[in-house]
């Protein structure tokens, strides 16, 4: 995550570098998507070649490829070297990060792995908090290869750390479909490349149209041949499982709304405010912040209300945080007064996100799985982020509103759009977690389930125990009395997604239940009112 921010915050700068060649923003994006190509088709086939070999040797051949990808960075004498290294960059980390959370995952108790899942992804926050904190500051004072620096230094001590673990598994197995895989790049990159370009070329044209085509074309072969291959390059038995199918489709749409806000928002402190590059990184900072304690908190309710209420609430305040930054554009507000505590807003509702759809994906799929799951919900996220980026340059020559500031609001409008797509599918996740089924459902005896009282959270600030730090709180409309806290917005979700997970995901559990027949599973949705105990 640290690396993704460097590239981000050398952006604004890149572009009057002599290294840039005056090139124009549009193309200057390939910086963030030559690391994210890569990074989303490789993704399956890594996590599946982690189970494979063994995450630990996976971990450690990803830390030590996207350490010698930095370093070329930091010395680059070229675009062309650069976007080289980029692309070492993100085939490293699709190794490192399925290994990562697989082998964490392993360790650990089942009980305890939503909050382990909670703190993983609170790492990316840390590492976007010390380079937004720090990399405005290198880069003004040492250029913008120094951005890089830090992920050269870490990396290298990181494969110092992991030659220490003891092994994780043996090998086993063949190796995924590396033509499968090969197929599934060359298609993102095509795909992306017809979007970035389309409005240079014509979206007409014959090499857009060709592009897109053929980058179509090909990701279809790449499904097709997965479907046929016994190792494939991307697991279609995983996305036939609804629940592992809706966080698949969550994380693409987190990909999408994360990697645009930031693409853009470097480039907004920079071009419409003047701030100096120490100004943009540290104006950043509460992005990374919110991330930070969204994740560390989200695992928490993750283990204790399930996925659902989770990415919803995140949803809540993702959109809030958006219309807020909308509003405040238009009306030529001031400038850090709104944008410090809605970008920490914003930050909070995209952790919230993250965690609750990667909890989702890793959960359903079994221990056995681990890495093939986070691999391949990555790879959506992946892809999400790899379009998210082209078409917010798009839509900041191109943009749908009018106003002030067009571009940037017409990017932010985009992404309410897609965080209330992402809140309608969660509403339809079945919680990952074992304890947000509580103690009800382990007593599902024929067709009677007994829901205690206990199980839906009391008005009496049901998230106290589990929420470790201060949370913000937004005065209520119109003056009203008393304050709305992100912890009630939390609850407010838990409340709402428990009582409809008994409501309407009955015929679910009993399907789960070996005791019940293959005739029982055909049950209707709603079961009569006489066969439930509230």
């Amino acid at each position: 995550m640290a690396d993704t921010i460097a590239a981000t915050l050398a952006l604004p700068i890149l572009g009057t570098s002599t290294l840039g060649g005056q090139l124009t923003t549009r193309d200057l994006q390939w910086v963030m998507s030559a690391a994210a190509v890569p990074y989303a088709a490789l993704l399956a086939a890594a996590g599946r070649l982690a189970d494979a070999i063994g995450r630990q040797r996976m971990l450690l051949i990803g830390a030590m490829l996207f350490t010698a990808g930095a370093m070329t960075a930091l010395a680059a004498p070229s675009l062309t070297v650069l976007l080289g290294a980029r692309m070492l960059q993100g085939a490293a980390a699709a190794a490192m990060i399925p290994a990562s959370l697989a082998l964490l995952l392993a360790e650990i108790s089942p009980a305890r792995r939503a909050a382990a899942i909670g703190s993983w992804s609170a790492a990316a926050g840390l590492g976007g908090v010390m380079l937004h904190g720090g990399g405005g500051w290198l880069a003004e004072q040492f250029g913008w290869r120094s951005l890089f620096a830090p992920s050269a230094i870490l990396g290298a001590l990181l494969v110092v750390a992991v030659m220490a673990l003891p092994p994780s598994t043996t090998p086993r197995g063949r190796l995924p479909d590396l033509i499968g895989s090969a197929l599934l790049l060359a298609g993102i990159g095509a795909s992306v490349l017809a979007l970035s370009k389309g409005q240079v070329w014509g979206w007409r044209s014959l090499p857009t149209l060709g592009l897109a085509g053929g980058g179509g074309a090909l990701v279809v072969a790449a499904l097709w041949r997965s479907g046929r291959h016994p190792v494939p390059a991307v697991d279609i038995t995983l996305w036939r499982r609804p629940s592992f199918l809706l966080a698949g489709v969550i994380a693409l749409l987190y990909g999408l709304i994360s990697f645009s806000v930031l693409a853009i928002a470097p480039l907004f402190l920079r071009e419409q405010w003047g701030l100096s590059l120490a100004a943009v990184g540290l104006a950043m900072a509460p992005i990374s912040v919110g991330v930070l304690l969204a994740s560390l908190t989200s695992g928490r309710l993750t283990r204790r209300y399930g996925a659902r209420p989770v990415i919803y609430a995140g949803v809540v305040v993702v959109v809030a945080a958006s219309l807020w930054l909308i509003a405040g554009a238009m009306h030529h507000q001031p400038r850090l007064p709104i944008w410090i505590p809605a970008s920490a807003l914003l930050g909070l509702g995209l952790g919230a996100i993250s965690t609750g759809a990667s909890a989702a994906a890793a959960l359903s799929a079994g221990a056995a799985r681990y890495a093939s799951a986070v691999g391949a919900s990555m790879t959506a996220r992946q892809v999400g982020g790899a379009v998210g980026v082209a078409a917010a340059m798009v839509l900041l020559e191109r943009p749908i509103l009018d106003g002030p500031m067009p571009g940037y609001s017409s990017v932010l409008a985009v992404v309410i759009m897609l965080a209330v797509a992402a809140g309608l599918l969660a509403l339809f996740i079945w919680p990952a977690s074992p304890d947000t089924v509580a103690p009800a459902a382990a007593r599902v005896a024929g067709h009677t389930v007994s829901a205690d009282r206990s199980l839906l959270p009391s008005m009496s600030g049901p998230l106290a125990p589990v929420v470790p730090w201060p949370l913000l709180s937004v005065p209520l409309h119109g003056g009203q009395q008393g304050r709305v806290t992100i912890q009630q917005m939390y609850a407010a979700a838990a409340r709402f997604v428990a009582a409809a997970d008994y409501l309407l995901a009955q015929p679910e559990r009993e399907a789960d239940d070996p005791r019940n027949d293959v005739r029982s599973r055909r049950r209707p949705m709603l079961p009569h009112a006489d066969s439930i105990r509230l």
